[in-house]
C-alpha cells in the first residue's frame, strides 16, 4: 500500500536516508581503525544507524519512492577523509567531536522529516529513531567532556 503524502515529506525522508547511507560510510571506516577506548561506541552508532537506515528505506518504498542504495558522493568523500586522517592521526576520542557535529546534523534533519510528516505511524517512526540517537550523541558528549 503506497500512502499520499507531501512532496516536502517525502524528500525530508529521502535526505535523511542518504545521510544516514553516508554516515554508515564513514562509520564503516572508523570502526575499521578505531581506538578500543571508542569503539564500542562507534559500533552502537553503526547499529542504530543500519537499523533505522532499513526502516526508513521501507517507508519510503511504502510511499512510492526509491530509496538510494548507494549514498551520496559524499560517501566516497567520507571514506577517503577518515583513510587519510588515519594515516596522520589514531582515530581516537578526538574525533568524537567530529562525530558529534555530524550526528547533530541528523538530528535536525530528523526534526525536519517529523516537522513534514502526517502520518502518525511515520511520526512514531522518526520520534523513536530519533530519541534513539539523541541518547547515543548524549553518550558522546559524556566521552568527550
Amino acid at each position: 500500500m503506497t500512502l499520499v503524502t507531501s512532496a516536502e515529506y517525502r524528500d525530508a525522508l529521502a535526505k535523511l536516508q542518504v545521510r544516514i547511507k553516508d554516515t554508515l560510510a564513514g562509520y564503516d571506516e572508523i570502526l575499521d581503525r578505531a581506538e578500543p577506548d571508542i569503539h564500542p561506541l562507534m559500533k552502537s552508532f553503526c547499529a542504530a544507524h543500519a537499523a533505522h537506515e532499513a526502516d526508513l528505506s521501507a517507508r519510503l518504498r511504502k510511499h512510492g519512492c526509491v530509496p538510494d542504495e548507494d549514498g551520496s558522493f559524499f560517501s566516497t568523500v567520507q571514506r577517503f577523509v577518515i583513510k587519510t586522517r588515519a594515516v596522520f592521526d589514531d582515530i581516537d576520542a578526538d574525533v568524537l567531536n567530529s562525530v558529534i557535529k555530524g550526528e547533530e546534523r541528523i538530528l535536525s534533519l530528523y526534526d525536519e522529516a517529523i516537522a513534514a510528516a502526517r502520518d502518525e505511524d511515520d511520526i512514531a517512526l522518526l520520534s523513536r529513531q530519533r530519541g534513539e540517537l539523541h541518547e547515543l550523541v548524549q553518550t558522546a558528549h559524556g566521552k568527550f567532556d
